[in-house]
């Protein structure tokens, strides 16, 4: 008994020594707050985390989160240090508008952008939807509640000259939304998300639904009133059913970083982010949009991080 017992003190003794070497190896993990467990955001973030601890001995402990505004409030309360977010979503907190109104956060920095979000206005394929001003009076889903989606589509539907009051709101994510299309119970949703998007792929391919094209004005005041936006174009032939170049807006989905975290350290992640980008390309194919010349585009001047400003210098991105 006496031999049994030292024998385990011996073994806790050890595994203590083993996480000891570990913390000071590796140090307080990093919290990386990304999205639902169904989305993008989770995936990525899961893979880009293991990048990081593998590459840097740095680690990066990734986290399910509702998403964009959950991500920032909370970095904002000291809960996460890394998120992912939409620009927008971005601009708020920086500036205390918005879903941060009385909430300011003036301490969230970029540390690079990855691929655009591009709204999808999609709607059934029916004669009386061929503008998105055709929308005023039908059942819309705006995306899931405290999404970047929602805000987006409520802007998107006001350039169009329809308010909340003049639609039938839902909130729920691109599933949900795919289903009541499906069962008829909304007229149209906003798939706001990367392009080829396999949502609005899958939308389109199992209810008879299109794409509607922005018009020019609704463009041109959501590119001027709003930082984060810019102009874009579907190709022809994205989607089923699509002969025809479809008008749109998009902005950046972002990885932001709390201004207190160690210059180098993000220099590193920056860095390793991008020199990896090979590797992340070969599991994620929506990391086949990142590019690092895009990674200071369009952020609303939110502030890089001082660390990812060296390493955007280092590569000629920025003077």
């Amino acid at each position: 008994m006496k031999k049994k017992f030292l024998a385990i003190v011996s073994m806790a003794a050890m595994l203590l020594v083993g996480c000891q070497s570990n913390a000071e190896r590796y140090g307080e993990p990093l919290i990386f707050t990304t999205g639902t467990t169904t989305g993008v955001f989770y995936s990525l973030g899961a893979g880009i985390s293991t990048m990081w601890t593998n590459e840097l001995e740095k680690r990066v402990a990734s986290q399910a989160s509702n998403g964009s505004i959950e991500n920032l409030n909370l970095m904002r309360k000291g809960e996460a240090n890394i998120s992912f977010t939409t620009v927008n979503i971005a601009y708020e907190a920086y500036n205390g508008v918005g879903s941060f109104e009385g909430k300011q956060y003036e301490d969230v920095r970029i540390l690079g952008n990855l691929y655009p979000n591009i709204s999808h206005i999609i709607v059934k394929n029916d004669e009386k939807y061929n503008s998105i001003e055709d929308l005023k009076g039908t059942s819309f889903v705006f995306g899931a509640a405290g999404s970047a989606t929602e805000v987006e589509s409520r802007l998107v539907l006001e350039a169009h000259g329809i308010g909340e009051k003049d639609i039938k709101a839902n909130y729920v994510g691109f599933t949900e939304a795919t289903d009541l299309m499906r069962n008829g119970q909304v007229e149209g949703v906003n798939i706001y998300t990367g392009v080829p998007a396999a949502a609005a792929t899958e939308l389109i391919s199992t209810v008879d639904s299109k794409v509607l094209s922005f018009s020019d004005s609704a463009i041109d005041h959501l590119v001027e009133e709003y930082p984060w936006n810019f102009a874009y174009t579907i190709e022809p032939n994205t989607y089923d059913k699509q002969p025809e170049a479809i008008q749109t807006v998009g902005q950046y989905s972002t990885i932001v970083i709390e201004e207190s975290v160690n210059e180098e350290t993000v220099y590193q992640l920056t860095k390793e982010l991008w020199e990896n980008l090979n590797s992340l390309q070969k599991s994620f194919s929506i990391a086949k949009q990142f590019s690092p010349k895009s990674a200071v585009a369009g952020t609303a001047d939110i502030p890089l991080h001082p660390g990812a400003e060296r390493y955007y210098r280092e590569i000629g991105v920025i003077d």
